[in-house]
């Protein structure tokens, strides 16, 4: 990766770079160690200090001159090349400067960690989710880019809550909306509910389809693959939900058969309640087995949290599988590009609860 802080490439002076993210930590973060000693006349002195812009390129994206540090303001009518768009832009939030070691260590984080740190207030009455991503962007001072419409009006309160969790709170409210509408499918099972993401394109928000397959891309233990450790566990799972009144009585079963065919059957209950939706409430008590996958490959951009994969690996019981990557490391040391992955076996979206008006009597 070549990185820059504000118009200065920095690439020839890194020592360690990792670029990372995770569905849970919103922001992804660029961590980097330069070298930095003023006692050097043969090193140059590197401008940086917290709340400056960073950012991070793909290898081929720029051409700096070998072994010498530059800032890039102007592209040549010569070069014909198109601006390089980088993966990630964001801000310093640490920076730690070592002179024993002679190093310069710096954390970025993009701009999704704005909206996971500024808290507002808000009533929202039948306002869709892309209007209110919209919305809280403009409060917050987040440029918004790609919206995904749900076209599904919303209503709830927001009180001191972060731009993040307001804005995945709504996504989640259509989402169960959605899925009440979608009904059953031809096995009589309800219809899987959409799930959304935030994340950062370059300065813009963009707020995607959970869980897409990276096209044109396999994790294969035979090619590019050298480690991977797969889990699974049963100790937590919850197949059958009773749901009873206020008072105790039995009233009926949320279950899921097939897993108490295979299993034997482990019991929660729920006990009604009159501002809650009884079966969304109930379904969501019940917990799959705990599994869980952990690769490491040689690097490729394209693989990031919030997307899927295909996984072909013989550790797995099948010749191929999609996984859904939970949260990726990318390492940069001496020339060579390394990912590890956390993965999972289900589509997950955060599920951030939201506070309703009370009906007034």
């Amino acid at each position: 990766m070549r990185i820059k802080i504000k118009d200065t490439d920095v690439t020839p002076l890194v020592i360690a770079c990792t670029w990372s993210g995770s569905r849970l930590t919103v922001a992804r973060t660029l961590d980097f160690t330069i070298v930095q000693d003023d006692r050097d006349m043969n090193i140059p002195v590197v401008k940086a200090d917290t709340g400056m812009t960073v950012y991070g390129y793909k290898e081929a994206d720029i051409e700096t001159q070998t072994g010498t540090l530059f800032a890039q303001t102007e592209t040549t009518n010569d070069d014909k090349q198109k601006e390089a768009q980088p993966v990630f832009v964001g801000n310093i939030y640490k920076i730690e400067r070592d002179r024993a070691k002679g190093t310069l260590h710096i954390v970025a984080h993009d701009h999704a960690f704005v909206l996971a740190h500024s808290k507002t207030t808000r009533k929202f009455t039948s306002i869709t989710p892309e209007e209110i991503t919209k919305q809280i962007c403009a409060e917050l001072g987040v440029l918004p880019g790609k919206i995904v419409e749900t076209g599904t009006p919303v209503s709830f309160i927001a009180n001191r809550k972060t731009g993040y969790r307001i804005i995945m709170g709504a996504y989640n409210e259509a989402a169960k909306i959605i899925k009440q509408k979608a009904g059953k499918d031809e096995n009589g099972k309800d219809k899987e509910d959409p799930k959304y993401q935030l994340l950062m394109d370059g300065a813009k928000l963009n707020v995607v389809k959970k869980g897409e397959i990276i096209k044109d891309f396999v994790l294969d233990a035979a090619t590019n693959m050298t480690e991977s450790t797969y889990a699974e566990s049963i100790e937590n799972i919850i197949n059958q939900v009773m749901i009873v009144d206020k008072e105790g009585n039995r009233q009926s079963y949320v279950k899921d058969d097939d897993d108490i065919k295979k299993h034997s059957m482990f019991q929660d209950v729920y006990k009604e309640d009159p501002n809650k939706d009884t079966q969304t409430e109930a379904k969501a008590l019940l917990k799959k087995p705990d599994r869980t996958g952990t690769v490491v490959a040689l690097g490729d951009y394209r693989v990031i949290s919030s997307y899927s994969v295909e996984v072909r690996d013989s550790l797995q019981n099948s010749q191929s599988a999609q996984f859904w990557v939970k949260s990726d490391t990318h390492t940069f040391r001496d020339g060579e590009h390394e990912m590890k992955l956390v993965l999972e076996y289900e589509n997950m979206m955060e599920d951030e609860k939201v506070e309703k008006e009370k009906d007034k009597k």
